[in-house]
């Protein structure tokens, strides 16, 4: 019998039920960053609830186990072939619960506008409002997975799956200690601060860019991403979550290195 510690239970049955994930279900495009990286990236942000920011990608298990026709797997990218503009985040706000065999690239970063609104509301209104934004971090760090913010080609699919584990630790016992490493390494910046939608959406185009055009260089220049390429952009989706946190009311924890 396992005995549980307090980090344990933290972590336990998100990480079972995330392996599930990769085992049992592999979705048109594959799943941006593995558990570590997600992980990390809500732990530097500040998020309390960070060891369940996995459950998205749980969701599609959920429907390979139960036999279900869709799943959100179209909020997890945008299969741009040009520079992202304003005009994308509100197109993709119209096309949510849309799925490929519809003829869609893909709505994240309308997505994620949609899921601040909802998360915002739900606090000011004082009701259970984690959930919300465990979701909000997943998507903004799917965001800023380079192959998540392009078309999904020959390229994209030999590298995509090298890319989500490019920052993950093997020398760990469970996920949640290779996220604490992780998220040591990130940088954010606390000072951005953002005063209405519209400097939000600013911002996710802006990440959304910085996304598409590495990973146009990656593949221009036919190789995977760097360590530290990956540290910027999991930096740089940390930064975007810290300030949302704010936004919407939702008080980030101060990570001091150390769960």
């Amino acid at each position: 019998m396992i005995k549980f510690t307090k980090k344990l239970k933290k972590c336990f049955i998100p990480g079972v039920l995330c392996a599930i994930t990769f085992a049992s279900f592999t979705p048109q495009q594959a799943d941006a960053w593995t558990d570590q990286t997600h992980m990390a990236i809500a732990l530097a942000a500040g998020l309390k609830s960070f060891n369940n920011v996995c459950a998205p990608d749980i969701s599609h298990a959920v429907a390979k186990l139960n036999n279900l026709p869709k799943t959100d797997s179209q909020a997890h990218f945008f299969d741009a072939n040009s520079p992202i503009t304003k005009k994308d985040v509100y197109e993709q706000l119209n096309q949510i619960g849309q799925q490929r065999l519809d003829g869609n690239e893909g709505y994240v970063l309308g997505e994620i506008l949609h899921v601040v609104r909802e998360a915002k509301e739900r606090t000011a209104e004082g009701k259970f409002d984690d959930y919300y934004y465990d979701v909000l971090a997943h998507y903004v760090g799917d965001m800023s997975q380079p192959l998540h913010m392009t078309i999904y080609d020959a390229y994209n699919r030999s590298h995509h799956l090298k890319t989500d584990m490019i920052l993950d630790r093997q020398d760990v016992k469970y996920d949640v200690d290779g996220a604490e490493i992780i998220a040591k390494e990130l940088k954010v910046n606390k000072n951005v601060v953002f005063h209405n939608e519209d400097e939000i959406v600013n911002a996710l185009v802006i990440l959304a860019n910085q996304s598409h055009n590495l990973a146009t260089q990656l593949r221009k220049e036919n190789r995977m991403i760097t360590q530290q390429e990956a540290i910027t952009q999991a930096s740089r989706a940390a930064t975007v979550l810290h300030a949302l946190l704010v936004y919407c009311g939702k008080k980030p924890v101060d990570f001091n290195g150390k769960i």
